[in-house]
């Protein structure tokens, strides 16, 4: 699996490294390549946020986009892999099946 991390802190940069090797262990072979990024935001009213925006390639070419944001990193990067590992699940391991609106 290739992982491509965008973010201006190291520190941020090894946190990240560590979630991820905790959040898609089970994942790993699912997984082509990644990006990640982390960028620190503001909101109307001047509070810091952290949006991450996450781009996962599957093994059978499908794509994966998540983007979360939460008033803390770790918060808004465990959230964007738990989910990118729920959807590389039901994107892979379940049949396609077209839905009823």
């Amino acid at each position: 699996m290739q992982i491509h991390i965008d973010t201006e802190d190291q520190l941020e940069r090894e946190r990240i490294i560590q979630r991820l090797l905790y959040s898609l262990n089970a994942r790993r072979e699912d997984i082509d390549s990644m990006r990640l990024s982390l960028i620190p935001i503001y909101d109307t009213l001047g509070s810091r946020l952290y949006r991450c925006k996450l781009r996962a390639t599957l093994r059978n070419g499908r794509v994966i986009e998540q983007d979360e944001t939460q008033s803390s990193c770790d918060l808004a990067v465990s959230r964007a892999l738990e989910r990118c590992a729920r959807t590389s699940r039901r994107r892979l391991y379940q049949p396609e099946q077209s839905r009823i609106v």
